[in-house]
């Protein structure tokens, strides 16, 4: 390393060493996010997975219940089944302004009823689904029955997206996969670019020889010899004229 001799050799040592540090700092940045991604690949996909992806490709719950009729008493079986977290709720409607949060409940009509009830329920993640059950309830009516899919709900039964979003899950991952590897790239190359400029900052370097060459208008005239100079000092006399 030189020693500087200024103030402008010193600021170029001081930018060397911050350049050199940056340089490094960075390379080895980049170093440590390929070695989290080469030592588990299948995280660092699924760490690229957008969570709102994640989040709707979760199950919703199934609404169903069987029914028994005895005259104008219906009692009623929830069999709804839970998607990925339990069924916080359910709502029945008896279809004559009746409703029960109930998990089986029990309900007596007024009069002779012809329609249908359905059976509405929510997980804890706010999916909703909902079943229907003809029931005919009158005086002698004796019989059992089955919920069927809410027609409301048969066009979200037919869910388009549980098969897409697997691929867009997919797709995301590989695109972020690409976009981090060409940043791991860029920084490799920058990094290497900075830790060079700022070593050649700062490497050592050789000893400038200077040579001073004298200007030939200034150089000394040939001496001759005068009158008793002793003989063999200074150049030789010119020839004489013939």
């Amino acid at each position: 390393m030189f020693k500087p001799e200024n103030r402008k050799e010193t600021l170029s040592l001081i930018f060397g060493i911050v350049l050199l540090l940056a340089g490094v700092g960075l390379l080895l940045t980049g170093f440590s996010i390929a070695f989290r991604i080469v030592s588990n690949p299948s995280g660092f996909i699924q760490s690229q997975i957008p969570p709102a992806v994640v989040e709707n490709a979760s199950q919703g719950p199934h609404a169903s219940f069987t029914f028994v009729v005895s005259n104008f008493t219906v009692a009623f079986t929830d069999g709804s089944r839970q998607g990925d977290v339990a069924i916080a709720s359910r709502d029945w409607d008896f279809g004559d302004g009746s409703r029960s949060n109930q998990n089986n409940p029990q309900h007596t009509y007024a009069q002779n009823f012809s329609g249908f009830v359905r059976l509405t329920v929510r997980d804890a993640n706010g999916k909703e689904n909902s079943a229907v059950g003809n029931v005919q309830a009158f005086r002698g009516a004796n019989s059992l029955g089955n919920s069927t899919v809410d027609p409301g709900d048969l066009a979200g039964s037919l869910d388009f997206g549980a098969v897409f979003r697997p691929v867009l899950g997919i797709l995301v991952a590989v695109a972020a996969a690409v976009v981090t590897f060409a940043m791991l790239l860029i920084m490799t190359l920058v990094g290497g670019a900075i830790t060079k400029a700022g070593w050649n900052l700062i490497r050592p370097r050789p000893e400038t020889v200077r040579i001073r060459i004298k200007p030939k208008h200034l150089e000394a005239e040939p001496v001759y010899p005068s009158a008793g100079a002793p003989a063999g000092y200074g150049p030789p006399s010119p020839p004489p004229p013939p």
